[in-house]
């Protein structure tokens, strides 16, 4: 639940795409990390502890992943860069009637979306969400090495790691869904090209760093 490429992703959804798109992301993640738990409680995770090349192969895919997601990040921000027209000169500036263009006037940009920028489909986002977790073999270890430790006494340690892999997951989700609220609540004030170019260039920068710590076993 610390800041790291999953709340980064959401941050540059819901404000790039729409809180649905978000939370198709945040239930692809929290599936992933499910998905990890399963396999960690199926000896995958104690397989990649004991094995360093298989674990190397693993962090440098999930490196990979997310240095993509990087230069993907740079080009959206050079591209608003780029977008941002100068101011128009006064003669520019002369403002046409509709009637005499034959055109309908223009209505407001959509709110739900950044101004200019089409966001990928729930469908891309579930899998963007599900690859971003996926591909991190930490979170699975990360389960199977934290969680067995809190097993209540008395139960069975196939049960208990399972529930509490839950509970874990349900709080993950709750915490994605409730900062995605409070980054919906604000994108009407962040959703100008200067703020959404900076956002860009930080999730970049953020996905960037992680690559570099996860190709390294940081």
């Amino acid at each position: 639940m610390t800041p790291g490429p999953d709340l980064v992703m959401i941050t540059n959804l819901v404000l790039n795409g729409s809180l649905r798109v978000a939370t198709a992301a945040a239930l692809g993640m929290i599936t992933a990390g499910a998905v990890q738990a399963g396999l960690g409680a199926a000896g995958l995770a104690a397989l990649l502890a004991a094995s360093p090349g298989l674990f190397a192969a693993f962090r440098w895919a999930g490196a990979v992943v997310l240095l993509g997601w990087a230069v993907l990040a740079v080009r959206r921000a050079t591209g608003r860069a780029g977008a941002e027209a100068p101011a128009p000169s006064p003669q520019a500036a002369v403002a046409v009637p509709a009637h005499a263009t034959g055109e309908p006037p223009a209505g407001p940009a959509p709110s739900g979306r950044a101004a200019g920028h089409s966001g990928p489909s729930v469908r891309q986002a579930f899998g963007q969400g599900l690859l971003c977790t996926g591909s991190n073999p930490k979170v699975g270890i990360f389960l199977m090495a934290f969680l067995p430790q809190f097993v209540p006494a008395g139960m069975a340690p196939e049960a208990g790691v399972p529930l509490l892999a839950a509970c874990y997951l349900a709080l993950g989700l709750l915490w994605l869904l409730t900062w995605m609220r409070l980054v919906h609540r604000l994108a009407p004030h962040l959703r100008s090209p200067r703020v959404l170019r900076i956002a860009d260039s930080l999730t970049a920068a953020v996905f960037g760093l992680f690559a570099v710590r996860l190709a390294l076993g940081g």
